[in-house]
């Protein structure tokens, strides 16, 4: 049967511990240069470039490579605008958005979509103003040739500039997890069963962002319907699989019982239980999930914990026998950990009756 758990709260406030103000600090300085400032200068040299070249282009131009040669073509003007949003649109979106989120937490996430951006912006400048270059006082873009080279050299720019990114900004850790204030559950004595449940849900601003995905997607969707069915596929596919993968992700049940913790999606899949014999240790933290893991849903940290991390806010944190630790986000995180807790002292009481009864005999 399920009870009511007696809590008591005890302990001083605790909150998370924040990267030092200097590292921190340190650390969005170098991303504001590394993600924004070398795009801003790349793209800007590149734009230039692209600006003067395309009066020598031909009209309709080659936009598009196929294995038998050009088979896209569109007005030239389209190199700039590509190079723009590639190389300047998405690494400005790219390190404001980790700005926004990485507020008093830092770590491996954030430095590593740093370098992405310089890599992009590289990789957008050699691809279309190689692009353009290739077609330069040509009469007709059929006749410009093979862009294999143009795209392994926009690649071999992209890895190389991502790699110094990486090197080129400091190493800061996220701050480990701060453990909240333990709650208290009594004794539960044996025949005596406590189930805690709770709902673990994404914020509002992230359903939101995933929603104004979605509806990007239905509107190319639309546009394609119309333009190219016959590759309709593609952006079906891809609202398939983002819609499935939200649905999966958004809200999940939480279950500490007799039989350990349970963590089950609302659609029943994906699902993680650690038996109660399979757990070491709990506590309930306080967890920040862009900084510990790179961002919200089900992850992988770069100190090998798995997360199921909707929200910055208290988890409860299961120490597993023979596996990485398991981090799931959820209010009421030090009751659920206590109701854990709870189980574990009655099985150690448990084994300690049957040694010394073991010593009796």
């Amino acid at each position: 049967m399920n009870t009511r758990l007696p809590v008591n709260a005890r302990g001083g406030e605790q909150f998370v511990t924040a990267v030092p103000s200097d590292d921190l600090r340190r650390a969005r300085r170098a991303l504001v240069v590394i993600g924004l400032v070398l795009p801003v200068v790349i793209t800007v040299i590149a734009a230039v470039l692209i600006a003067r070249w395309v009066p020598d282009l031909p009209d309709p131009a080659a936009l598009h490579w196929g294995a038998d040669g050009v088979d896209g073509f569109g007005p030239p003007a389209v190199y700039l605008w590509l190079t723009l949003g590639l190389g300047l649109g998405l690494p400005a979106l790219m390190i404001f958005s980790v700005l926004g989120m990485a507020r008093e937490q830092w770590g491996g996430a954030a430095r590593l979509l740093g370098a992405i951006a310089l890599g992009l912006s590289g990789f957008s400048a050699i691809v279309n103003g190689g692009s353009v270059a290739l077609q330069r006082g040509l009469d007709d873009a059929t006749q410009a040739g093979s862009i294999l080279r143009v795209v392994i050299a926009g690649f071999c720019t992209l890895l190389v500039l991502t790699a110094a990114g990486w090197v080129l900004q400091p190493d800061v850790r996220p701050a480990p997890s701060a453990p909240l204030k333990p709650a208290h559950v009594a004794a539960i004595a044996a025949g005596e069963r406590v189930t805690w449940l709770a709902t673990a849900r994404m914020p509002r601003g992230a359903v939101l962002g995933i929603a104004a995905t979605m509806v990007i997607l239905v509107a190319v969707t639309a546009v394609m319907v119309v333009q190219a069915a016959e590759a309709l596929w593609i952006p079906l596919l891809a609202l398939a699989i983002i819609g499935l993968a939200f649905a999966s992700s958004a809200s999940f049940r939480v279950r500490a019982g007799a039989d350990g913790l349970t963590v089950r999606s609302q659609l029943g899949v994906p699902r993680v239980h650690v038996a109660l014999d399979g757990i070491v240790a709990v506590r309930a933290v306080q967890c920040h999930p862009f900084g510990e893991f790179g961002g919200i849903g089900w992850r992988v940290g770069m100190d090998g914990r798995t997360g199921i991390v909707l929200r910055t806010g208290p988890a409860i944190e299961v120490e597993r026998r023979g596996r990485r630790p398991l981090v799931v986000t959820v209010d009421g995180a030090e009751v659920g950990a206590a109701t854990l807790q709870a189980y574990l002292e009655r099985r150690a009481a448990g084994a300690h009756d049957q040694r010394d009864g073991d010593r009796d005999d």
